[in-house]
């Protein structure tokens, strides 16, 4: 029984692939550091180097909870709270969330990125973080 347990686990742990930040391959933008990232995602700020970047969402309810997690650092409630009280104050407008067919088009947009598992990078994107 142990063994089945333990073959299950590394089986989850194969498939849950690691997240990554891509951008179109024509893109300014070859690589961002997590801080970066993180002050991207939490509109701190919208250019790194000189770039205008603009951050996309997610659809995918798991993987945006695993990316606010493992690299915003902090939990969902503590990441909407956040974005609540930039919409409140007017700073900035509530980002939407983008299915697969929506982060293709949007991906077709120099300097735009957007985090996913690694598995789902497509041939026209480049990395330019992981995790």
């Amino acid at each position: 029984m142990r063994l089945l347990t333990l073959l299950l686990f590394i089986f989850i742990s194969f498939v849950r692939a690691d997240i990554v930040i891509v951008t179109n391959k024509k893109s300014d933008i070859n690589h961002l550091s997590k801080d970066a990232v993180k002050y991207l995602y939490l509109a701190k700020v919208n250019k790194i180097n000189n770039i205008k970047i603009k951050a996309l969402l997610s659809e995918n309810r798991g993987l945006h909870i695993r990316f606010i997690n493992n690299i915003i650092g902090k939990d969902i409630h503590q990441y909407t709270s956040y974005w609540a009280r930039l919409v409140f104050t007017g700073r900035e407008a509530i980002p939407r969330r983008l299915n697969d067919e929506e982060i293709d088009e949007a991906l077709s947009h120099i300097n735009t990125i957007i985090y996913m598992d690694r598995i789902n990078v497509k041939k026209n994107w480049k990395i330019v973080y992981e995790q």
